[in-house]
């Protein structure tokens, strides 16, 4: 396979220093600053049926009815979320709650303290028999002993109470007024939670790809998205303080409930509420490894970023330290902070320890790590001629990857750190995402095609984007199959069924555009149609040079652009009336249009509600259209140019497909959800075509990467403020040493085979072809679907496919997203094949 891809140095050289996120976690044991807790101090009963209570602040949109407060998953990165104004030292907590159904979907109602103290209740969606206790001390997860599972049958079908009885003595779990569960502090090993605590209450999905491997088999498996929404509904709260006074604080590190003041009260270390004895089998303690972690960090402020596979309850970094914090977060093995801040290694030479304060810095490591990585990538082009020209990054670490699945460069001056390792990526996407963004430049040179749209921004900026479009993406419009059912007779019409050759890649790229358009203003282009649509071709033109410029870097404004404004202007001039008849409407009257009729509400009524910005709207619109394009109509390509090729999966997947919904009946979303061979044949393009196959990330501030440093290139690296990262899915999805050996259940790495997806599960950030973390695609779902649905209904039609393209035709272009560089060259047979 032949890879032609473009020139990424003058994207990398263009970034920038951007001013990193300011969030800090203040836990009382590491730092002597923390402001006191606020005091609840008394006793307090929350009705959620009543509405939103003033003694809570939420997160993630719970919200409110007759049955209380409704905390729904509906897709990743879903998790509402009630968090206490008011902290309690010691005390009586009752629950009522009705958990989430649900595979993967975890309900939680925690007590946890800023030192990382943590007492839970928790509910698997999978799993509607049994509860989970828990608890941890100071955040420590050297062992996973300390929950037990107790009996609760049938526990989503209506409100039971869940009571935690906290004092200094003993904590008690209950479930409607019985004892299940008791803990001791001798008991428990130095962890025993006894710092004031706030109250949490929220769901998420523990089953998330994008977890830890432990959590999701915790959680019960991957999250069952499809079945949902779910939502874990809880009535009512009753808290009693049993400690009183306005603020508590912490005097001293030692984290003990004596070290604790209370300021115009008293600390009680005793309670009021009688606890019985355990019931007789009533739990079962788990000493699984796979238990979850606790709540990350102390989440006081409403700056906390939160994300899948961070939020709620992985810990921080400060959770699991035992040794007060460094200056820079996630510092690799062997290094120190010396007096002045700066980063040293340990085994620094004599001459340099004798000195009074050490002088290699941080940028120091960084930089004897890109010239080791250097020298990995001299290795690997030791075979090339010297006549050859001077190879790009992506060039060089094409080569080097073979050596190590993460190579340095430097360039210009400049370091540059490329990686397909699962821990690395995990790291820049997820655990580590506030240290790493897209940078001020890419704004910039983004800025008059994009705007300040999701794909562009970062920070608050991009989290606004994410709250205002995340909604829009309901199951409830994905589900809307009318909108690819008229565009694809269409598409169905073009491609004759009499073999006739037809480039299926370009007729996706039209049809794709045509839906996305439909999607979004509630009008199509019409593009399939009209060869010759204006808005088609300024929207491809625009896109050309875009990336034209990209690839100049600093020396863009060489490039002509005259007809790169004229195509702006052209799309501008087609969007504007959709956006001004979307306007003229006031959020109320939207509201009662919608309650007429759903089917008279489009994507862009729905963002109208929000927000009245001609300029945020038309940016969106943009984004989205972009990667509703040419993400969906790459993937149609690459699917079908491999179904051409291997007419055994063709047939079997048209057999499929005729059981499930016949030759001519229109597919439900329920009935793409039920033909697993269908999700295989998706699945596997994405892996050996991830849509976007190179991808880059900026250095906020000095940080590190998991891997990829050290003689055997598996200690952490140093990573200096405004290093150019770049990741790529294509050579993560392709890395041989991410799979079993090959036997007859595990085909090739580079082999098209579906039927390895019935024995094999990829490993959490193995297989990314949605991205991951908090940036994980919002509109994955709807280009599923839309895969899926085009994918059925050609096949219904069609009984053979024959590929007309041939070897020098095998070509990937890598530009932003991945594509067949010479189209896709196929034809279609109906009937009996004639």
């Amino acid at each position: 396979m032949h890879i032609s891809t473009s020139t990424i140095l003058a994207v990398l050289l263009a970034a920038a220093p951007i001013a990193a996120q300011t969030y800090t976690p203040c836990n009382p044991l590491t730092s002597g600053s923390c402001p006191p807790n606020p005091a609840l101090g008394r006793a307090v009963t929350i009705d959620f049926t009543s509405g939103a209570s003033d003694s809570f602040t939420p997160s993630g949109n719970p919200t409110y009815n007759s049955n209380g407060a409704s905390f729904t998953v509906a897709q990743p990165g879903d998790s509402p979320q009630l968090a206490s104004k008011w902290y309690i030292m010691f005390g009586h907590v009752e629950f009522q709650v009705k958990p989430a159904p649900g595979v993967g979907v975890v309900s939680s109602a925690v007590l946890q303290s800023d030192d990382l103290d943590e007492i839970d209740w928790e509910w698997l969606g999978g799993d509607n028999s049994q509860v989970q206790s828990n608890y941890f001390g100071k955040g420590q997860t050297t062992t996973y002993n300390r929950g037990a599972f107790h009996p609760d049958p049938n526990n989503q079908a209506d409100f039971h109470t869940y009571t935690i009885d906290w004092t200094a003595d003993q904590i008690a779990w209950q479930i409607d007024g019985r004892t299940v569960r008791t803990l001791k502090p001798d008991a428990a090993q130095g962890q025993y939670p006894q710092t004031p605590m706030m109250i949490k209450m929220g769901a998420w999905s523990g089953g998330d790809a994008a977890n830890a491997p432990g959590t999701i088999a915790w959680a019960g498996g991957p999250t069952d998205y499809a079945s949902g929404p779910h939502s874990m509904v809880v009535k009512s709260v009753a808290v009693t303080d049993y400690s009183t006074g306005t603020q508590y604080s912490y005097s001293g590190t030692s984290g003990s409930w004596q070290s604790i003041q209370s300021q115009g009260g008293k600390i009680s270390s005793s309670g009021s509420k009688a606890v019985g004895p355990v019931e007789a089998g009533s739990s079962s303690s788990s000493t699984s490894e796979s238990a979850p972690l606790p709540f990350s960090g102390t989440h006081r402020g409403a700056a906390v970023t939160t994300h899948a596979n961070v939020y709620p309850w992985v810990a921080s970094t400060l959770a699991t330290s035992t040794t007060a914090p460094t200056t820079y977060p996630n510092l690799p093995s062997g290094y120190k902070v010396g007096a002045n801040g700066k980063i040293y290694h340990s085994a620094a030479p004599k001459s340099m320890a004798a000195r009074s304060t050490p002088t290699a810095s941080f940028a120091q490591a960084a930089d004897s790590q890109a010239t080791a990585g250097a020298q990995v990538a001299k290795k690997a082009t030791k075979q090339t001629s010297a006549a050859e020209p001077q190879r790009n990054p992506t060039q060089l670490y094409l080569l080097a990857i073979s050596a190590s699945p993460t190579a340095e460069f430097r360039i210009v001056g400049q370091r540059f750190v490329f990686t397909a390792d699962p821990e690395n990526i995990k790291a820049i996407l997820a655990t580590q995402f506030d240290d790493y963004g897209k940078g001020e430049n890419f704004l910039r040179d983004f800025q008059d095609f994009l705007g300040h749209g999701i794909f562009a921004t970062d920070g608050e900026e991009w989290a606004k984007s994410r709250q205002l479009l995340r909604p829009q993406f309901v199951k409830t419009r994905v589900r809307d199959l009318d909108i690819f059912e008229k565009h694809v007779q269409q598409l169905l019409f073009l491609l004759d069924g009499n073999g006739k050759e037809v480039d299926i890649s370009q007729l996706f790229y039209r049809y794709t555009l045509d839906a996305a358009t439909d999607f979004l203003l509630g009008r199509s282009v019409d593009s399939i149609g009209n060869v010759d649509s204006q808005f088609a071709q300024a929207f491809g033109e625009v896109q050309r040079i875009q990336n034209i410029k990209s690839r100049a870097g600093p020396l863009q404004h060489f490039v002509p652009s005259k007809e790169f404004f004229k195509g702006l202007k052209v799309m501008d001039s087609f969007i504007e009336p959709f956006i001004q008849d979307a306007l003229r409407y006031s959020p109320d009257e939207l509201d009662e249009k919608e309650a007429r009729s759903v089917s008279e509400i489009t994507w862009l009524h729905s963002v109208a509600k929000f927000t009245r910005d001609r300029k945020v709207i038309r940016d969106q619109i943009v984004n989205l259209l972009l990667a509703g394009r040419d993400t969906t109509a790459g993937t149609l390509s690459f699917l079908f140019k491999e179904l051409s090729s291997h007419p055994r999966v063709y047939s079997k997947l048209r057999q499929e497909i005729l059981e499930h919904v016949e030759s001519h009946k229109a597919p439900t979303y329920e009935d793409l959800k039920d033909m697993p061979y269908l999700q295989h044949c998706i699945s596997e393009t994405l892996r050996l075509y991830p849509a976007v196959p190179f991808n880059m990330r900026l250095a906020l501030k000095d940080t590190t990467l998991p891997r990829g440093g050290g003689v055997d290139r598996l200690a952490p690296i140093g990573v200096k403020k405004d290093t150019v990262i770049g990741y790529s899915p294509l050579y993560l999805h392709r890395n041989p040493a991410q799979y079993p050996p090959v036997s007859a259940f595990s085909p090739p790495v580079m082999d098209f085979a579906p039927e390895r997806w019935e024995t094999w599960t990829p490993r959490p950030w193995q297989y990314i072809p949605f991205n991951g973390g908090p940036r994980i695609c919002i509109g994955q779902q709807f280009a599923l679907t839309e895969i899926g649905y085009t994918t059925v209904r050609i096949l219904q039609r069609f009984e053979r496919l024959e590929k007309y393209w041939g070897a020098a035709d095998d070509v990937l272009k890598s530009e932003i997203v991945l594509s067949p560089a010479h189209g896709v060259k196929v034809g279609f047979f109906s009937g009996n094949g004639k």
